[in-house]
């Protein structure tokens, strides 16, 4: 009897929010359990509210499968930015998904691409990763259940570490530049204390709510209409 493939799924959380941390998770499977996933109704984090994907997240764990993630924090993402002369957060998904891999041991993995470069992402991992097939396929979280069960483990991290941030922070919104309760927070934050760890000081959303040099002289007033 042929031994069974283990597959492992890869997606991430926060690549594109301007506060809090990047997760990059990844779940192994026995490629028999893949349909208890879709019967179990385990899709793309997105699509689901975050009280469902919490209660996935708890019936994932609690069958056994395995998952592990990798928490990047503010810093280092900045770090790895082209704006601050770094390879690229493209390099960066690329380490955490090799790292994960190194742990969960597939046969085949299969990847939420960071680029539309599919290839190119495929490539990389693959000279790192020995004997494991890797497929590499923009929104696979859509297609494949084991990447949608990443997606939701990913997702659920990061929405930990922000609600502990918010603890101490108060109101800062989902960590995206396109919410408003976070771009509230960042102008107040500048004005009161100034940056701290939690934001990615790279993004160009920072460099449009730094006071600018009137305001900070007093010639202006917060809306720059002085």
């Amino acid at each position: 009897m042929s031994r069974l493939s283990r597959v492992v799924g890869v997606d991430e959380a926060g690549r594109g929010a301007v506060i809090g941390p990047l997760v990059v998770a990844g779940i192994a499977v026995s490629e028999d359990m893949i349909p208890r996933l879709e019967e179990a109704g385990v899709k793309d984090s997105k699509k689901l509210t975050r009280k469902r994907r919490e209660e996935l997240y708890k019936w994932l764990t609690s069958t056994g499968v395995e998952n592990r993630f990798e928490l990047i924090e503010p810093e280092r993402v900045d770090i790895y930015t082209r704006r601050r002369g770094g390879p690229g957060i493209n390099t960066l998904e690329i380490e955490a998904i090799v790292s994960l891999a190194e742990v969960l041991r597939p046969d085949v993995m299969i990847v939420d691409s960071p680029s539309k470069n599919t290839e190119s992402i495929r490539s990389k991992i693959s000279q790192h990763l020995a004997g494991v097939r890797v497929i590499c396929q923009c929104h696979a979280d859509e297609e494949y259940p084991v990447v949608a069960a990443a997606s939701i483990v990913a997702k659920v991290i990061r929405d930990a570490a922000l609600s502990d941030l918010a603890k101490t922070l108060g109101d800062i919104g989902s960590g995206y530049p396109s919410d408003p309760r976070t771009l509230a927070f960042l102008h107040r934050l500048v004005r009161q204390k100034g940056l701290t760890d939690v934001v990615r000081r790279s993004w160009r959303t920072v460099d449009r709510v730094m006071p600018t040099l009137g305001e900070y002289l007093g010639l202006e007033d917060s809306s720059g209409e002085g």
